[in-house]
């Protein structure tokens, strides 16, 4: 999350930890702080032990806890999830890193997670401390993990409790005010230099927030998709920047598609969406600014979860016609070992995970208003017909920048810039692994016939299966691993 580490849990307990720099070093290894103006880090050392905090500077901050005495090492995180630390337990050390590509050298070959493999391959995607790979976890917000010589233990937090219902306000309450109060509160405490500006309502909330807070002028940055979506996206996205008088910069997607010239041939993680050459690129580009702590609408869609909106998602509905039997006779086992409900949504705290490490690989943190406890609380219970359309949010807006922008529908999505990077670079990549061998199928996750048939038919169809761009993704990121590009 803040840190990364190489602790023995077999180490000679009779010296102590010193700070070398950045970092504390010892006889059982080296902590490494992210050194970052928005974090600061507080250590204790007594003799072979220590103990190591590192936070947001605010009053309620995202942290994560350290604390080893040479023969066991506990890590625990904090409540806002801003961004995962994995842990690797191997020839007694514990390793944690916030990229999780730092802990895969030396994987032994084969040695995955199916549970966490069936939810990349079904889209069924839970928070928990799985990932993809058997020997790596993931610290979940407010989860404690525990190491010694005998291995890594996982503790989940006890659930949240959550309002029961929605209610109606009480006339004295405002909520279109409160908030605005909530937000400002969450910004006031988080000086942010940067915004990423979508051409929606959330991301456009967020930049009417900081716009009004701060009196420096505010950068945004923003991915703009292609063709038709692209242009009526420009379009709003200039309205939002003029009025709220930012510093724009447009990052055009396709110069960056995935699986294209910028495709990652460094070890990173396989799970990683198919999109995120052009979040590296929005990322460099920020940080090309100077800016240092960037502002996302991540959270808005589930503030304003609404039953009478919910749709199921299409490619959950059926499993991939290419996943082999072992597979689907694992689906049901997606289910376990998931983290328990938390103070933000599961999907948003899913969300800020994945995005998170691009972002600190920039040397960018990344700041989450609307991933707020005490907003995320109080939308919960507010009653259904001012969150249908996000009526509520779209209110706060509408104070800010036109009504026509601010109560625009504006449905994102990814998908052109999926079709331009798999027509011109990954269908014909996924063809070639197939011919040489596919390594999910030999371990026996997808059917390569089958998969063969359905890249053919993409080929020459109108449209692409967004989830052969997740099998690509996955097989890519895995060849990186073990050599067999």
């Amino acid at each position: 999350m803040m840190l990364s580490f190489d602790i023995s849990v077999v180490a000679d307990g009779s010296r102590t930890w010193s700070r070398d720099g950045d970092q504390w070093i010892g006889p059982a290894g080296w902590v490494r702080p992210f050194v970052h103006p928005a974090l600061e880090s507080v250590a204790v050392i007594d003799g072979p032990r220590l103990r190591l905090s590192v936070a947001e500077r605010c009053e309620e901050p995202d942290f994560v806890r350290l604390d080893t005495d040479g023969r066991t090492v506990t890590v625990e995180a904090g409540p806002l999830g801003r961004a995962p630390i994995y842990l690797r337990h191997r020839n007694n050390r514990i390793t944690g890193s916030w990229r999780i590509s730092d802990l895969m050298d030396s994987l032994p070959y084969g040695a995955l997670n199916d549970r966490g493999l069936i939810r990349l391959l079904t889209r069924r995607h839970r928070f928990s401390a799985d990932t993809v790979f058997a020997d790596i976890v993931c610290l979940t917000e407010r989860a404690r993990i525990s190491a010694g010589p005998a291995g890594i233990q996982v503790r989940y937090p006890d659930p949240v409790e959550r309002p029961v219902h929605r209610r109606a306000l009480r006339r004295d309450v405002d909520p279109v005010a409160v908030i605005g109060d909530l937000l400002g509160r969450h910004l006031e405490q988080r000086p942010t230099d940067g915004v990423e500006l979508s051409g929606g309502a959330d991301s456009a909330l967020v930049a009417a927030e900081l716009a009004g807070l701060f009196e420096h002028r505010v950068r945004s940055f923003g991915l703009v998709m292609p063709g038709q979506e692209g242009i009526a996206q420009t379009a709003r996205r200039e309205a939002i920047a003029e009025t709220l008088k930012l510093t724009d910069t447009p990052i055009h997607a396709v110069l960056h598609p995935p699986f294209g010239a910028g495709r990652r041939y460094e070890l990173h993680n396989p799970a990683s969406s198919y999109y995120c050459e052009s979040f590296d690129a929005l990322a460099a580009a920020a940080r090309s600014y100077g800016v240092r702590a960037m502002a996302t609408g991540f959270g808005g869609d589930e503030l304003m979860a609404c039953p009478a909106e919910a749709q199921a998602t299409p490619t959950e509905e059926f499993l991939p016609e290419w996943l082999s039997a072992k597979a689907r006779a694992a689906v049901p086992d997606i289910e376990a070992d998931l983290a328990p409900p938390a103070h933000l949504y599961t999907p948003t705290l899913m969300a800020l995970a994945s995005h998170a490490p691009g972002l600190l690989a920039a040397g960018i943190w990344q700041i989450a208003p609307l991933a707020d406890p005490a907003l995320t609380r109080f939308c919960r219970q507010l009653p259904e017909e001012l969150v249908i359309g996000k009526r509520v949010l779209r209110e706060r807006l509408a104070l800010r920048i036109p009504k026509r922008v601010a109560y625009r529908s504006s449905p994102e999505t990814f998908r052109p810039i999926m079709e331009i990077g798999m027509r011109r670079f990954g269908l014909p990549l996924l063809d070639d692994y197939l011919k040489r061998g596919l390594l999910l199928a030999e371990l026996g996750m997808v059917e390569p016939a089958v998969l063969q048939a359905a890249t053919c038919a993409a080929q020459s169809g109108t449209a692409v299966d967004s989830r052969l761009a997740d099998v690509l993704r996955l097989e890519h990121g895995l060849r990186l691993v073990w050599g067999e590009l």
